[in-house]
């Protein structure tokens, strides 16, 4: 994915970021803070445009819960965002479907409020620029790596299967992003499942190729999820943020040279 296909991908952000309608509740007391989970990957553009420029904290002035501390905490995949909720942690974050649904089933009391990115090109199963390997049937016993529990995990198992091949075929290793992109180029695994910056970075640097990307697989989706203690004691905390978001999705629509521009530094950190 080059530069046009890096702005494409804002483009769709820019048209699938979006809010759901949320529950009217009697609002409580202002709270002290809203724990807010992020990731630092592309698909999720306009939650870190709406991070960056403080746009949270100033709808809910808006709102007039101007005594909300924003907190927000970083983490490297959904799996880690479903224990954060299960155990209290945080109030509002986005992650893949796969990890959502995951965490809904396992009795996470959360709702799904809005959806952050819609896609099949964010994500590709690398192999390094001078792999052998140019078909994905070649990866039978081979060391392939992504994220256990992830959307991309999923994503996995369906290309694997497009060419005639199980899980139980290839060695699985559970990585996370930064770790599957070194372990990559070190020749520790031949092929890893990586989503963007890392394989739109790796691709553009000519040190790995794509053999499938999700294109025709998988429609994944990113799905804005919050506690339900969130949305019945503070709905106006959870729509300040979501509106937050969608200043986020319409500068992804308007301005997509400069999101990509002010959130490069995100993406490469």
């Amino acid at each position: 994915m080059q530069r046009s296909s890096f702005l494409k991908t804002l483009a769709v952000l820019a048209l699938t970021a979006g809010t759901a309608t949320l529950p009217v509740h009697a609002q409580a007391p202002a709270a002290v803070e809203l724990r807010i989970g992020f990731m630092p990957f592309v698909p999720y553009s306009a939650i870190l445009l709406a991070r960056q420029n403080g746009w949270v904290e100033e709808e809910l002035g808006r709102a007039g819960q101007e005594g909300v501390k924003v907190t927000w905490t970083q983490f490297a995949g959904g799996p880690p965002v479903n224990e954060a909720f299960a155990s209290g942690n945080i109030d509002i974050a986005a992650l893949g479907d796969t990890p959502a649904l995951v965490g809904h089933a396992s009795g996470i009391a959360d709702r799904l409020v809005g959806l952050a990115y819609k896609g099949g090109g964010a994500q590709a199963l690398l192999v390094r620029a001078d792999s052998p390997y140019r078909r994905v049937a070649e990866l039978r016993g081979k060391k392939v790596a992504t994220l256990r529990g992830g959307n991309v995990h999923e994503l996995l198992v369906l290309i694997l299967a497009e060419a005639g091949l199980k899980l139980s075929d290839v060695e699985f290793v559970n990585l996370s992003l930064q770790d599957m992109g070194t372990a990559l180029l070190k020749g520790d695994v031949e092929a890893a499942l990586a989503w963007d910056p890392l394989f739109t970075r790796l691709e553009s640097e000519g040190k790995a190729r794509i053999l499938r990307d999700g294109q025709g697989l998988k429609n994944n989706l990113n799905p804005i999820i919050a506690s339900t203690a969130l949305l019945k004691d503070r709905p106006a905390v959870a729509k300040a943020y979501l509106r937050a978001v969608a200043r986020g999705a319409e500068a992804l629509r308007t301005r997509p040279e400069d999101v990509a521009k002010t959130l490069a530094p995100v993406y490469s950190g």
